[in-house]
């Protein structure tokens, strides 16, 4: 009996290992540093970190996303950010050899006038040229403040994604590197390896 729970177990193993080697999916490293517990509630409205990301068609797509994952998490979205208790900043892209970064002073409309001071990396938002082995190197982040009622603002949550791949197109690849971020809640300070399958071929070069 022991034999066969041994052998059963093993199977197990092997079965679980050659379905992570051969199903689709993406891997990336996460960097977390917070202070959340999981249990927060409340509004939050959601902007773009630097001025480049601004009104356009690909930062109201990952918008969406962000938004749906938030909601999951007791996050309540709102698009009036006067009623927002928090403030998301996003920023994502290609790392590229001489990117740089910008500093932003973010007013917030609302009555108290809350301000937030904040660092953007002005990541490459097109694919590049590169040879056909190379990777481009991509990055999603998420940084969370909380709105304090006495002016006070607190930086709550920063998150980082970076997962190295062919696809070079970040609106092809958002949903797979948000749902990195997302995975385990708003999980532990550090750096750690993340994956997460793919069940449909968002970007055909992946792979």
């Amino acid at each position: 009996m022991k034999k066969l729970s041994l052998y059963m177990f093993l199977v197990l193993i092997f079965c679980n290992t050659a379905f992570a080697a051969i199903a689709p999916g993406m891997l990336g490293t996460k960097y977390i540093l917070h202070e959340l517990t999981g249990q927060e509630r409340g509004f939050i409205h959601l902007r773009p970190a630097r001025k480049t990301l601004e009104g356009t068609l690909e930062f109201r797509h990952i918008l969406k996303i962000f938004e749906s994952n938030l909601m999951q998490h007791g996050f309540k979205y709102t698009s009036d950010e006067s009623k927002a208790q928090y403030i998301g900043l996003i920023n994502y892209g290609l790392v590229t050899d001489d990117v740089y970064s910008t500093p932003y002073e973010l007013t917030v409309a609302n009555e108290i006038g809350h301000s937030i001071v904040s660092e953007a990396t002005e990541y490459l938002l097109m694919p590049y040229k590169k040879r056909r082995k190379d990777k481009y190197t991509r990055v999603m982040e998420l940084n969370i403040y909380d709105l304090k009622k006495d002016k006070k603002v607190q930086h709550i949550y920063k998150g980082k994604i970076v997962s190295k791949g062919k696809c070079g197109e970040m609106q092809s690849v958002s949903k797979e590197l948000i749902s990195m971020i997302f995975k385990k809640w708003p999980g532990k300070n550090g750096s750690k390896k993340v994956w997460v399958p793919i069940f449909v071929k968002s970007c055909w070069k992946e792979f």
